[in-house]
Formats: C-alpha cells, sequence, structure tokens
C-alpha cells in the first residue's frame, strides 16, 4: 500500500515539474489576431474600416469591403475611409447624382477660367474626403463623361494602394489635395483634363501601360520623385503653377511633355528616360534641372523655350538631342550630341498615339 502512494506521490511530482517546466519554457508563439476597425453597421456616417497590418490575405478578403457601399456613402455625401482592405467590385463614378453644374467657391480667376474651358454640361459631386490607403481595388475605378466633370470637394488619399484595374478620372475637379504615394497601377491610369487646385504627389509610385495627364492644370506643388512609369506616359500641353519635382523618376516607355507650360521651377534630376522623351513647344519659366538625367533614346527639345536659365550641358544623351528652334539655351547647355533632327509636336503626338493604340489591344488580347 505504502509503495503504491509512494508511487503516485511520485508521478504527481512529475506532472506538477512537467506542467511548471512548459510554462516556463518558450513554445511556439500564438499568432495575433487580426486588428478590425469599422464604423457601427446601420448607422449614419462615415464609411469607415481598418485592418491592421497583422491580418493575413484570407482575412482581408474575407473583411471586404463592397464597391456598392463605397458609392452609397459618397452618393449620402459622408466620408469614406478605408486602410488595409480589399475593395470588391466597380467604382463607377457616372452612376452620380446630377446636379446644377455651378462654379465652385474659393478659386483664383485662373481656375474658374481653366474650369470654364472644360464647358461642362454635366456635374457630379463627391462632398466627403476619400482615403482608400494600403489597399487592393480589385475592380474599375472610373469617371468616363465626355461632357460632364466630376468635383472632388475633400482630399483624395490613395497612398500605397494597388488597382488592379483600369483607373480613369478624366475630367476631375479636385478642390482639396490628392496623394497617391507608393500607388501602384497594374493597368492604365487616366487624369485627362483633370483640374487640382491643391497640390499632387504621386512620389514612388509605380504607373502602368499607359498613363495620361493631358491638358491637365496643376495650381499646387507636384511631387513625383521616384516614380516608375512603367509604360507610355503623356503630360501633353500640361500647365504646371508651381514648382515639380520628377527627380530620379524613371520613364519606361515614350514620354510626351510637348507643350508643356512649367512655370515655376522644374527638376528632372537624375531621371531615366528609357525610351522617346518629347519636350517639343514646352515652355520652362522659371529654374529648370536636369542634372545627371539621362536620354537614353532620342530626346526631342524643338521650339522649346527656356527662360531663367537650363542645366542640360549635365545631363546625358545616348543620341544627339533634337533643338531646332530652342529659345533661351546655349550653346553649351544642348548637352552631349551631334546634328539636330526636326520634328513637329504632330509627330509627337502620332508616336504617342500609335503606341496607345498598341497597348490597349495587348491588354485586349490578355
Amino acid at each position: 500500500m505504502l509503495n503504491i502512494l509512494s508511487l503516485k506521490s511520485l508521478c504527481f511530482i512529475v506532472m506538477v515539474l512537467t506542467a511548471g517546466s512548459a510554462l516556463l519554457m518558450p513554445g511556439k508563439p500564438v499568432e495575433a489576431a487580426c486588428t478590425i476597425e469599422s464604423s457601427p453597421a446601420g448607422k449614419p456616417g462615415p464609411l469607415m474600416k481598418h485592418l491592421g497590418a497583422d491580418c493575413t490575405g484570407t482575412e482581408r478578403e474575407a473583411n471586404a469591403v463592397g464597391a456598392a457601399a463605397v458609392m452609397k456613402a459618397i452618393t449620402r455625401g459622408e466620408a469614406v475611409d478605408l486602410i488595409g482592405v480589399v475593395v470588391q467590385g466597380d467604382l463607377i463614378f457616372d452612376q452620380l447624382p446630377l446636379y446644377k453644374s455651378q462654379m465652385p467657391k474659393g478659386l483664383t480667376p485662373e481656375q474658374q477660367a481653366a474650369l470654364s474651358a472644360l464647358d461642362a454640361e454635366e456635374l457630379r459631386m463627391v462632398p466627403g474626403p476619400i482615403t482608400i490607403r494600403d489597399s487592393i481595388m480589385q475592380g474599375a475605378l472610373r469617371h468616363r463623361s465626355v461632357k460632364g466633370t466630376l468635383q472632388f470637394a475633400g482630399p483624395l488619399d490613395l497612398r500605397g494602394t494597388q488597382f488592379k484595374d483600369g483607373f480613369d478620372l478624366s475630367r476631375a475637379v479636385f478642390q482639396g489635395a490628392v496623394t497617391i504615394d507608393r500607388a501602384k497601377f497594374e493597368r492604365e491610369a487616366y487624369f485627362i483634363q483633370g483640374q487640382f487646385a491643391q497640390s499632387f504627389h504621386c512620389a514612388e509610385t509605380r504607373f502602368g501601360p499607359h498613363t495620361r495627364f493631358h491638358r491637365s492644370v496643376f495650381h499646387g506643388v507636384v511631387d513625383c520623385q521616384g516614380s516608375l512609369f512603367d509604360g507610355m506616359t503623356e503630360f501633353l500641353e500640361v500647365v504646371f503653377e508651381q514648382p515639380v519635382q520628377f527627380d530620379r523618376a524613371r520613364f519606361g516607355l515614350g514620354t510626351g511633355f510637348s507643350g508643356a507650360q512649367f512655370k515655376k521651377g522644374v527638376s528632372f534630376a537624375e531621371a531615366i528616360f528609357s525610351r522617346e522623351a518629347f519636350f517639343a513647344f514646352a515652355v520652362f519659366a522659371g529654374n529648370t534641372q536636369f542634372a545627371g538625367a539621362q536620354f537614353l533614346q532620342a530626346a526631342d527639345f524643338s521650339n522649346a523655350e527656356f527662360k531663367r536659365g537650363e542645366d542640360l550641358a549635365k545631363a546625358r544623351f545616348d543620341q544627339a538631342p533634337t533643338m531646332t528652334g530652342v529659345k533661351g539655351l546655349s550653346q553649351e547647355g544642348q548637352g552631349k550630341g551631334g546634328k539636330s533632327q526636326a520634328m513637329s509636336y504632330g509627330v509627337t503626338l502620332f508616336f504617342l498615339l500609335v503606341a496607345a493604340v498598341l497597348v490597349a489591344y495587348a491588354l485586349k488580347m490578355k
């Protein structure tokens, strides 16, 4: 009997010691739960949903936000505040209700004139601020009206968001700041005839096969340092009212700045143009920097005007740049190169349009 009790006591002691050592010894870490913050369902107010960095891809899919809910909030004039989420479905701003066209308050005479130039017959409004940050947009985001404008009354924050489908905010008026730093556009990104009343930031952003800012007007500073323009890029006839920075930017295919007006300083320091670059008829009214820039293919500066100095001599040209009709540029400032070739603005547009057709065809065949 004593031996049996002793054996039981010994077993009990061993179990206690084993359990104690298990508590003291580091074991397999317990996975952290997905952190989710969201606005109360069914109650009026902003559409808010934040998923923490500890959430897995599966958890993000399980907590996805539908495009219908986003459009409903915008229609009600409510703010949209999404961080770290997956947005499923298309955001089609042409579905927003029409308003009587009116001039937004607080615009300068120059901004009012630029807006009047759009000759808008239709007006759609986004009254509240929009934030879709560090998220994944699985559907398209588009405004395609050819006779109307889309007005964003507040800021638009798309930092770090990945756009899987097409992006088109053409003929949009942005009264607040637009921030798309670190975003990634897998397909086209269009801001055609856009009006940017405040700053525009696209630092470290990766643009896809076709990017267009044709005839847009930037009234605030533009910061696109370190951005990557993978495909064809159009800044044709764009007006920059304030300083512009394209330092360390990379342009992968044909790039057009023909007809652009740089009214304040502009910097392309250490930028790389892998294919043709067109600056025909561009006006550089402020300090212009191309120090360390590399032009690996043809560069066309024909009929461009430099009003306050330049440093093209510090740029690298693998082919002789076209300098026919250039104003305000000394011989020493023309960079490395030989003979000039006469190229027109129409040629610039022709090549860019051909490239656009090829890109569209390639996307259609996928």
